[in-house]
Order: structure tokens, then sequence, then C-alpha cells
């Protein structure tokens, strides 16, 4: 069953405005009817219809071509060795370890792309993700004398071999060093920074613990949307599992023993209804290699006590327990429900469909033979079962609805081996699409805990491993020391992880020390990969953070591009009453790009009354302070071109676009800024105590802005709205636009 419940407003806004720009572009798009060319129209690079203006994104060069998928000329992800050198701000980015891509800035605002740097090759395979430095003092001997080289770190793609690239000429050519690699350790991601005191070169590289334990375990894929290991299961023992997906994006895993339970991004999840397969997954990337007896589904999340009773009528029907009066199965919801008595057998003993009484009676079939899997007489007690061996599957009809985002997947079901993925059942498309697939699925491996470890080296081409191992860390480090208050005689170490979140501690060249749990970088949906400029020069010691807002298929597919990168912000560490914080904020030459700027003082905003309703455009930097002691609403709403950020000033949590995060006042007063371009809208609470960045289209049906208290009145101290311009417009270095105040 479909609930519309699961998208906020601005979602469902969002998606309205998708399908009709969709239309339109599509037909600004029309391919020409000569003989000569069906290549679309192409609107002019970086001022297509939908690319961002004021966040970076990568272009096309020799390949044109629309929502361009990874390795492909318009597609960014991981950010990669940012470095300033001799004026520059070099920001180095992956596509997809097929390339570095390359961009230059004199302001941090306007940047120029250059052809990437290098490139995947023979020998090492691609060029994974890494951090770059500037050899000032030529340690490296890598230099000529005259220019210091910038030298790029990278991962092979065996996550072995650590290596380099370098240039002498500001970054224009690279080459890669002929004795790579400069260290073999697993995995990747090497990321590096010079340590004054010892004089000495730190890298930070995501990879194992020492050592490793096997892991078998099952639980839900929604595809890049998952919860795979919510309970552990024993290869050739029968495990009876049921797993639920509910509205608000609880997800749980029940057997007999116990039940277990994550938390996915429900925004996300949107279920395709094109296909259901049974032992292998739509594209046959894992498959079963087990035994099937029973499969159930329902449309709908089974309560604790119907999931229970769904789980002993099986285990009763199916011999595992006795039990004199075993509870009936549910039967409210039911959309499936495959036994293998109602199997349709081959001459060869093997499934050539599998039929369900409930419902439309679906069928899951295989017309191949080869690809059919066996009916095996009295494999359990004295009852049938189905038996996958690999690369077998039955496939039909779906049973659940599309866009559902609330059900029950219940099976009992046999593992045979422990290699790899093997998915027991799904509904899903045939094309891979992130919050697409709702699968039974299981995985079996050797893991060792996901950890950062310390190497140093006085030449960077030399490594020595550090006794330190940073726990729970996974991917794309960053490591450096901030002052706390902008206090230098209280500096502390701050180790971020690939998804934005950091810990604070201390580090003596040998040794980090936590000093506080992992906290929360950013709130939002997209932002992983972070990475800061290592060597800002001496008179600007600001610490300055780029991160890929990464969304797999929420970008547009009429658009020569795919991803980008978040507004560039300065980092801070904080005292808080709640402890120290690591606060993101934009930085000031967000200035250079603004246009008409808009002033509201002391205002106080009663429901129905918007000061707001004048302003028109795509592109904003708006700052909000409230005095919540003055203000008695119980929220205050901004409605930002079908996007929305509010603020509960009853239970202090700011929500943008759907991710919500706390915001306490301070001193009465609450500070909201946002940052609104094409695709993104990007907010701040309490000057960067608190960051959201989300990927969020405009609807355009809705042109004006609007602010309004809700059941109240709010009392805003200050308010200003700054129309931005596009940084493509003119060079960085010869940039200086118009800037109008107004004041009401």
């Amino acid at each position: 069953m479909i609930r519309f419940m699961k998208c906020p407003p601005n979602i469902a806004l969002h998606h309205l405005a998708l399908c009709l720009g969709a239309m339109i572009c599509a037909l600004l798009s029309v391919t020409r009817t000569d003989a000569d060319s069906t290549e679309p129209v192409r609107e002019p690079l970086y001022h297509e219809s939908l690319r961002p203006q004021f966040h970076f994104t990568a272009r096309y060069w020799d390949e044109y071509q629309l929502h361009p998928p990874n390795h492909h000329e318009g597609w960014i992800n991981d950010l990669n060795g940012l470095m300033v050198h001799d004026g520059e701000y070099h920001l180095f980015a992956q596509r997809w370890w097929s390339a570095w891509l390359h961009a230059v800035s004199t302001d941090l605002i306007h940047w120029r792309e250059l052809r990437p740097a290098f490139g995947k090759d023979e020998e090492y395979g691609g060029t994974q993700s890494g951090g770059g430095v500037v050899d000032i003092h030529n340690t490296s001997g890598l230099g000529d004398g005259i220019t210091p080289p910038m030298l790029a770190f990278w991962s092979s793609t065996d996550n072995l071999n650590q290596c380099i690239s370098y240039s002498l000429d500001r970054g224009r050519s690279w080459t890669k060093y002929k004795s790579n690699p400069v260290l073999v350790h697993p995995y990747r991601d090497p990321n590096v920074f010079w340590y004054e005191p010892d004089q000495k070169w730190i890298m930070i590289l995501y990879g194992p613990a020492d050592q490793s334990q096997p892991v078998t375990a099952y639980g839900f894929n929604g595809e890049n949307n998952d919860a795979h290991e919510l309970r552990t299961f024993t290869p050739g023992e029968w495990t009876c599992s049921a797993v639920r997906l509910f509205e608000n994006g609880r997800v749980t895993a029940t057997d007999p023993s116990d039940t277990s339970e994550s938390q996915l991004d429900i925004v996300k999840q949107h279920l395709s209804s094109e296909a259901l397969f049974i032992g292998a997954k739509s594209d046959q990337s894992e498959s079963l290699r087990g035994d099937v007896a029973e499969i159930l589904v329902y449309d709908r999340p089974l309560s604790d006590e119907e999931t229970d009773a769904a789980i002993t009528a099986l285990q009763s029907k199916w011999g595992f327990i006795a039990t004199p009066q075993p509870p009936d199965l549910p039967t409210d919801g039911l959309v499936l429900q495959l036994d293998p008595q109602s199997a349709a057998i081959d001459e060869e003993g093997r499934v050539s469909s599998w039929n369900s009484p409930i419902g439309q009676s679906p069928q899951y079939s295989q017309p191949d033979s080869a690809k059919r899997p066996k009916f095996v007489e009295a494999a359990l007690g004295s009852r049938p079962v189905i038996r996958f061996e690999g690369r077998q599957f039955l496939s039909g009809k779906p049973v659940l609805t599309a866009g559902d985002d609330s059900f029950t997947l219940i099976a009992l079901w046999r593992r045979n081996d422990a290699n790899g993925s093997q998915v027991v059942f799904e509904q899903n498309s045939m094309t891979r699409q992130t919050g697409a697939r709702a699968a039974l699925l299981s995985v079996s491996h050797q893991t060792t805990e996901n950890v950062y470890l310390l190497f140093s080296s006085k030449n960077l081409l030399d490594w020595q491993k550090l006794d330190t191992v940073i726990p729970d860390s996974f991917e794309c480090p960053d490591m450096f020391e901030l002052p706390v208050n902008g206090d230098p005689n209280e500096q502390k170490w701050v180790v971020v992880d690939g998804n934005g979140d950091y810990l604070l501690g201390r580090f003596d060249g040998r040794h980090f020390t936590t000093e506080t749990p992992k906290q929360k970088g950013d709130y939002g949906r997209n932002f992983y990969a972070t990475m800061t400029f290592a060597n800002m020069p001496t008179t600007d010691p600001r610490r300055v953070q780029l991160a890929w807002m990464r969304g797999w298929d929420d970008y547009p597919k009429n658009m020569p591009f795919n991803q980008q990168v978040s507004f560039p912000c300065e980092l801070t560490l904080r005292r808080l009453p709640s402890g120290i914080v690591m606060c993101r904020y934009p930085i000031t030459e967000i200035e250079k790009i603004y246009g008409e700027s808009y002033r509201f003082d002391a205002h106080p905003i009663t429901p129905g009354h918007n000061p707001l309703s004048a302003l028109h455009g795509e592109l904003f930097d708006i700052q909000v302070t409230l005095d919540i002691t003055k203000s008695d609403c119980t929220e205050i709403v901004l409605n930002i071109k079908g996007n929305t950020v509010r603020y509960d000033t009853q239970r202090g949590i700011i929500e943008s676009c759907g991710s919500s995060a706390p915001l306490p006042p301070r001193n009465g007063l609450v500070d909201i800024r946002v940052l609104v371009d094409r695709l993104s809208v990007e907010t701040f609470g309490n000057h960067g105590e608190v960051s959201i960045t989300n990927i969020a289209y405009q609807d355009n049906t809705q042109p004006h802005l609007a602010i309004r208290p809700i059941s109240g009145k709010a009392h805003i101290v200050t308010m200003t709205v700054h129309k931005l311009n596009s940084i493509w417009n003119q060079p960085s270095d010869k940039y200086a636009p118009p800037h109008h105040a107004h004041t009401f």
C-alpha cells in the first residue's frame, strides 16, 4: 500500500516540480530531425537550466551526455588533495577512480576547471582518493630547486598500494612517481600533513585493524539505503526471519531468538514495482546457494505480536517446534505466500514455476531450464524445499505497490556457504536505482574493524607505521589542529570521518588520544568525503572544508553533469555548554557574489504577514536572527521555492528539507542562515553550531520567498536576504559584482 505520509511536503512538491521540469527540459532538448545529427540541443556550458550556480560541478570536455554515470565526464565525487600554491587554490576530486579532476581559483568562489590531472593506468589500475601537499622545502627531492613540487597521494584500486603523482608547474602537468608505491598497506585514501614539532610528515590512512573475524548476518537491502547486518545466522542451518520496514524508516529483523533494528533514510526509499525475484537479485549479481521452504509478504509492517505469531506458525508447520495449538498466520495484508507444494516441476525435477494462492495469484517462473532451482523431496522432515545452487532464480510480477515504504518480508531459508552476499528474495527494478529495492539479504565476510592508521616520514617517500589506531572510522580521513575559541594556547586535534563526523583529541606526533565521543559534522542527507585545505597562507590560517554532496540518483536526468560540491565553509572549535563543538560556517568570500540585499530590523511577524513576499529569484543567502524570549509562536517557517526550513521554538529543533538537528537558543537568540542554489539548500544554525546539507530542487511555481510563524507571533531581531550572482559570469580575479542594499 502507498503511504504518502513518508514525504515531507517539500519532497512531494519537489517531485511535482521535477516532473514538470523534466517535461519542459525534454521539450527544450528535442533531438534534431535532420539526417546529419541526433545530438540534443545543448545549453551553454555552466548555464544549463538546472546546473548549480555557486556550487562547483564537473564539466564535460569531449564526451557530452546527460546524467553522466561515474567514470564519465561530468561526474564528480570525493574531494581530494585540496591545497594552496602560488596564489591559487587547487580543488581535486574523483571521477570515480578513473581520474583526479582539477580546478583552480584565486578566491575559493570562482573556479576554473582544468583537464584532469592524472588517472588510471595498466600498472596500478585506478587512482582512488587521497590528499595532497606542497613540499615547500623539497624534502622529497622531487623538486627542481626552483619550484616546490606539488604531491598528490592516491591509492591503487587493489586497495593495497599507496602511490604519488607530482607536479613542478603549478599543477598544470603531473608525473606518476617512477618508484611507486611509496607504501604497501591496505586499504586506501591516504591524507598527508606536516607535523611541525617533529619536522616530519604524517599520513592518516583508512585501513584494517590487525585482527579479523567472520560475519554471517542478514537484514534489509534497499539499494544504497541498507541495514544488511541486523541478525546473525549460521551457514547450513535453517533461519526463520521477518524483516519489517516502517513509515518512519525504522527497519527490524526478527527471528526466534530476538529482534534487532536500525534506521533507514525513508526519503530515499521509493520501491520499484518492476519485478520480484526469488533466489537472486534482479541483475543476477547476487545469487542464493541454499534452500527456501516458504515465503510470505505483507503490504504492511506486522505488529510485534503478529510477527511472533507468524514465526511461531511457520516453525510449527515445518516441524521446528511442537505446539499443541500453534497460532494462525496473520492474513490481513498478506499479498504473497509461496510453499513448495504449489510449485510446478519439469521432467528433470526442477521448478519451472512457483505459484501463490494469495491475492492476484502471482506466478514466478524460469523459462531457461538451466537456471531453474531444484525441487527436493523430504528435505525438511517430510516436506519438500526449493534448492538454489547459484545463478538460479525465479521471477515474476511484484506484489507490493510502487513507492510502498512499509511492509513485511518473511522467509524460512537456509544458506549453505559463507561466501559473499546472497539474496533470498526481493522486489526491485531491473536497473540499479537508489531506494528501489526491498530485499531479504544475507551477507558473509571476514571483517576487521574499520580504523584509521598513522604513518610518519621525513621525505614523503619512505613511511613508518606509528603505534596508533583510531577506531570506528571509515574512508576519506582528514586530520588537523584547531584552536578553541580562537585561543592559540588551547588547541585540539580533529579527526574527521568519511561521513563528516569527527573526534577531538591530543596528538604528540606518535599517538592520537581521543578525548570526546564522535560528534556530528553535518545533519543532512548529502554530505560525504570531506576535505580541508591543509596549507592555507600564514596570513590566512583558516581551515576551509568542502564536501561531496553525494546523492546517487538524486541529480537531474536531463543535465550534462552529476553530483556537486558543497559551498566552502570555515571550521572552528567553540566551547558551548554541551562541550567543545566544531562549527561549520560559509566563508566570508561569499560576499563577492552578493547582488541586491534586503534588510529587515526589529520586525515582529504575525500569521498572514510575509515580509518576503516581494522577493523573487533562485540564488539566495538568507540570514535570520530570532528573539525567542519575545516570540510566542510554536514554530517559525521559511518557505523557499518549495523547500522548508522550520524552527521549533518549544523543542529547540531546526529542520531543513526533512533533516533535523538540536539547536537551543543562545542568550534567548537563534541564528538561522540558509544558502539556496538551484539544487541545494544548506542550512546553518547559531553561526555554524549546526550544519545541514541537502540536495533540494526548486519549485518554480512558488517564485517568492515566505516566512511565517505558526500559532503566534515571531520577533525578528534582524533578517537579511542577499540575492547571489552566478560564479560562472566572469573570471574570478576580475569579478566585482554590484551590491545594492535595501532596508525595510
